[in-house]
């Protein structure tokens, strides 16, 4: 059962929502907020459970669900490669990752994916995103976003997250050659990251 969202509020019903009634629902707000009478349920988004911190508020309950499912992140794609060539042809060149995918549990409001960039500003690492399926090579497949490096606000909170990651070159010839480094890719909902994906990108010579 979760706790209202607004209107009256009391100790008695926070009690009720920890399973504790009786005599042993003797309990100050502050031992309700702070975890001493049971450990805050973080599948709750942050605004929808109390911060810990004084001072405590009833209202910090409000849509409280002691019984929330605590979001994690799982399956995540192992660490691979994306190397593109520095053309000679004068054109910009590109390569896609093969398709990849990584499962939300418990999530709540939005969720967030980055792409931590190349320090060699001449290659961008970006991502497609789908919730229903593969994006594809041109990241539109599925109802797919297209390709950008930080995408907030994505309607997500449970379930399979398809991806395409593409590494691509800012401008044809532009040099600063075969300098591989490990980015890291960032998922968060809820207040929970994921950091463990790492793409090793590098632009090489022909």
């Amino acid at each position: 059962m979760t706790l209202t969202s607004s209107g009256q509020i009391s100790i008695s019903d926070i009690n009720g929502e920890f399973g504790r009634s009786g005599t042993t629902a003797n309990s100050s707000l502050e031992d309700l907020s702070d975890g001493t009478v049971a450990t805050i349920n973080t599948g709750n988004a942050s605004g929808d459970r109390p911060d810990g911190s004084a001072p405590h508020n009833m209202s910090e309950f409000y849509s409280y669900n002691h019984s929330a499912s605590t979001t994690s992140w799982s399956n995540v794609p192992a660490d691979f490669n994306l190397h593109t060539l520095d053309g000679s042809d004068f054109s910009v060149d590109s390569v896609v990752s093969g398709a990849k995918s990584i499962t939300l549990s418990g999530g709540s409001g939005t969720t967030s994916v980055s792409c931590q960039q190349p320090s060699n500003g001449n290659i961008e690492l970006k991502f497609a995103y789908s919730t229903s399926g593969d994006p594809g090579t041109n990241g539109t497949a599925n109802s797919g976003s297209g390709y950008g490096n930080t995408v907030s606000g994505i309607s997500f909170t449970s379930g399979t997250l398809y991806l395409r990651f593409k590494l691509a070159e800012v401008k044809a010839n532009s040099g600063n050659l075969n300098t591989a480094e490990n980015r890291t890719i960032t998922f968060t909902n809820n207040g929970v990251s994921n950091t463990d994906l790492q793409i090793n990108c590098r632009l090489s010579g022909l």
